[in-house]
């Protein structure tokens, strides 16, 4: 009988801990997502990788997205009025979590983004 990769075996064993699901990012591998949804269980708070992703692009997208004042603090709800630095500091520590195939992935499509900024 064959035996299991070791990343399999990791990958499976992180599944079976209580509390910790999967990051939400597509295109990433099933250790990237569980290294993901480590990083946002211990430091980040649930789906705060996903939220800022999705976040920064629609940012990014908007015709006015220089026009961002620093100094105005927004109504002070994170899902409302993010702080886009903020946003930017979540992303790149995820990029740093994540395994080297998927940090490559995950940075190109930063890359991406930043080519509208």
């Amino acid at each position: 009988m064959p035996r299991k990769r070791p990343a399999r075996l990791r990958a499976e064993q992180m599944s079976a801990r209580p509390g910790l699901k999967a990051a939400e990012i597509p295109g990433l591998s099933r250790a990237g997502q569980f290294a993901l949804a480590r990083l946002e269980l211990t430091r980040l708070g649930t789906g705060a990788t996903a939220f800022a992703l999705r976040w920064w692009s629609s940012f990014l997208r908007h015709p006015y997205h220089r026009l961002h004042d620093s100094r105005y603090e927004g109504c002070g709800f994170m899902e409302c009025c993010p702080d886009p630095g903020y946003i930017r500091m979540v992303l790149n520590i995820a990029a740093t979590v994540l395994p080297r195939r998927d940090a490559r992935k995950f940075r190109r499509r930063l890359a991406g983004l930043d080519e509208l900024w």
